[in-house]
């Protein structure tokens, strides 16, 4: 049995992020719930793998967490060996129209097939963050450093709950995205590399070698870069590969990009 120690080997804080000079690169992963995860179970046990590749090369993984995924999390034991062992932060991520009925029970104004949180009144998502901040830190899942709504769904009111209610001082988004309408200053954002709303370094978008291409671009311009990636893809024999023809699993790419980076490090170099 494997003796999990209760002092984080890193440092973890949001403040400390893309603090440095020059080109520096982190990934977050939107760790999803059971709509758009049928394979929950099997995901979050790749999610080490994941985790260990990045940590070995000195770059954070923020993981947005779900309720579901807390959840999950919590039954199989992984938490606290995340907190402590890997380059990780945690973040809150919310699809309103999938919480455990815990929350939904508790939310009887939630419709069903709404999936931006945005669409909801100040009060209304006040409760549905407050309720799965609890849900997650019940569960071991803290501290939570960083918001990202589903679907990039946010607006001014969710910024401002979140100062009121929370400690969370940072938020995470593709700004091109018609989904995210927030005032600027309320919160220090971290956005995720985007060229527009359709192109970001995604891992699960494009081929590996487009993603390489603008990894490339991004370091030649010194660019801090958000990667981002879903939960649904860690376990390489999910049927998303398959359905939607992705070559090269999300592991692999992540090999892929931290080529990228080595190889214009020797360059620099010489």
């Amino acid at each position: 049995m494997e003796i999990i120690s209760k002092k984080p080997l890193y440092t973890n804080s949001i403040e400390e992020l893309f603090m440095g000079e020059g080109f520096e690169m982190a990934i977050s992963i939107d760790c999803e719930g059971t709509n758009y995860d049928k394979n929950l179970e099997n995901n979050v046990k790749n999610l080490e793998r994941f985790l260990q590749k990045a940590t070995d090369k000195d770059i954070t993984t923020i993981l947005f967490i779900t309720p579901y995924f807390a959840d999950m999390l919590h039954k199989l034991d992984l938490v606290d060996k995340i907190k402590y062992k890997y380059k990780v932060i945690f973040g809150l991520h919310i699809h309103p129209d999938n919480f455990p009925s815990d929350i939904a029970l508790q939310c009887p104004f939630i419709r069903p097939d709404e999936e931006y949180f945005a669409s909801y009144s100040y009060e209304e998502q006040k409760k549905m963050i407050s309720l799965s901040m609890n849900y997650l830190e019940e569960r071991g899942v803290s501290p939570i450093q960083i918001f990202r709504g589903g679907c990039f769904s946010m607006n001014t009111d969710t910024a401002n709950i979140l100062l009121e209610i929370t400690d969370i001082r940072y938020e995470s988004h593709n700004p091109y995205r018609e989904q995210y309408d927030v005032e600027k200053g309320l919160l220090n954002s971290i956005p995720v590399y985007a060229l527009n709303r359709d192109e970001e370094i995604r891992l699960e978008f494009f081929t590996t070698e487009k993603l390489e291409a603008m990894l490339s671009d991004a370091i030649m311009n010194n660019s801090k870069v958000m990667g981002i990636t879903h939960s649904y893809m860690l376990d390489p024999n999910d049927f998303h590969y398959e359905r939607d023809g992705i070559k090269d699993d999300i592991h692999q790419r992540l090999d892929s990009l931290i080529n990228v980076i080595e190889n214009h490090k020797i360059h620099k170099v010489k």
